[in-house]
């Protein structure tokens, strides 16, 4: 956790791409999954709890926001996220 907290307040752009690159990678495989985002965004407005509202007042589900950016950052067809993908 101290390494984490580093890397986020004195790391470079690149480390504090991959450290969040590793807390979506939720089984260490190296790709980002469809389900492995959806999980980490779903904790994410759980633990913002009434502060994720304003994401949220126009109805968009969070599955809806894992859609927008698998559209957007996947050009090709593959549904994975790997780093070299997550960093652009």
């Amino acid at each position: 956790m101290v390494q984490g907290l580093w890397t986020l307040s004195r790391g470079s752009v690149d480390d504090k791409l991959r450290w969040a690159f590793t807390l979506y990678d939720l089984d260490g495989d190296g790709q980002i999954c469809r389900d492995e985002m959806t999980r980490v965004v779903t904790a994410i407005y759980e633990l913002m709890g009434k502060f994720a509202e304003p994401w949220l007042k126009d109805g968009t589900t969070v599955a809806a926001h894992v859609d927008f950016v698998f559209q957007v950052g996947l050009r090709k067809k593959k549904n994975l996220f790997c780093l070299k993908l997550f960093k652009n």
